[in-house]
């Protein structure tokens, strides 16, 4: 780039004392165009010079234009690294991600209603105060068709947090869930927290990208699931002092789940929504309900 430099401005020098030779021309002088043509960077000068040419010449840099009197000196400039880039941003074949994340909400559903099923009604749920973080420890994407079409696959940990309503108890060995109503306590925290290894497996489609390669992307595909914790997290103030506490067990959660989940968006916003068709809690131990979380990617996917 320096070499390029220093030949631009002796070639601008090299002009503009010329001018001096060039002012009694009777007809017009094409002179052959200098080009500087180096690996991101091309410089291309070209000048004209009729009858009466002035002895200082005009520049057009970059279609800026200074009207001169009957000489013409017009000099481009085309950063090939900045095309490449722009035209490339949008699009890698193979791309490697670490550590993305979702945050949105949990939500338990039953039969497309937000109520527990009986006899579980006490468990209901505050819904809006459910929180659900993944972290998207590695993603990797294949290009099937160039720029429109991926497979994407990686790793994880999702966590799930459940936020009673009421103030119960959850008995963490029982063969079926059960539960008190703790009438001596009011919990200002009292929720249910799981934590899944997940292994995504999508299909990414982009739609057609735009001059600085950008695209609406649609990202859908199953998540696999298997239980890594779960435990039930409580706090209180009772006599003025602040407590809390952590009760680990299985809660009869199932061990493995299968999800789909849609991510979709453009450029830095992207959304997400999950949902698992399979109960939360394992066949006749627990109620029948269905985990669904929507939210915001951060990272990745695009």
């Amino acid at each position: 780039m320096k070499t390029q430099k220093l030949k631009l401005i002796g070639t601008l020098g090299a002009m503009f004392f010329s001018g001096f030779s060039f002012a009694q021309v009777d007809s017009i002088i094409e002179r052959k165009p200098t080009i500087i043509d180096g690996k991101n960077l091309k410089i291309t000068i070209d000048t004209k010079i009729e009858k009466g040419a002035s002895k200082t010449p005009t520049i057009i840099l970059d279609g800026d234009t200074v009207l001169g009197e009957n000489r013409h000196t017009e000099i481009s400039i085309n950063d090939k690294s900045k095309s490449k880039k722009s035209k490339d941003r949008g699009y890698q074949r193979n791309n490697r991600e670490w550590f993305n994340m979702d945050l949105g909400f949990n939500f338990l559903t039953n039969n497309g209603t937000l109520d527990m099923p009986e006899p579980y009604k006490d468990l209901e749920l505050e819904n809006g105060k459910g929180f659900n973080f993944n972290l998207r420890i590695y993603e990797q994407s294949i290009d099937l068709v160039e720029k429109h079409l991926y497979l994407m696959y990686g790793a994880g940990i999702d966590w799930n947090n459940y936020r009673f309503k009421n103030n119960v108890d959850l008995q963490k060995d029982s063969s079926t869930l059960a539960y008190s109503i703790n009438n001596s306590i009011n919990y200002s925290k009292n929720k249910l927290v799981s934590s899944y290894l997940t292994v995504p497996i999508m299909l990414k489609i982009r739609l057609k990208e735009n001059e600085e390669g950008d695209a609406f992307q649609i990202c859908f595909g199953p998540q696999f699931g298997y239980l890594l914790n779960s435990h039930l997290k409580q706090k209180w103030e009772k006599d003025g002092d602040k407590n809390k506490q952590k009760t680990r067990g299985d809660y009869n959660l199932n061990e493995f789940r299968i999800g789909y989940q849609l991510y979709f968006g453009y450029k830095n916003i992207q959304f997400y929504a999950r949902y698992y068709p399979e109960s939360a809690f394992k066949t006749n131990k627990g109620p029948d309900v269905n985990t669904m979380s929507v939210g915001l990617a951060l990272g990745g996917y695009n």
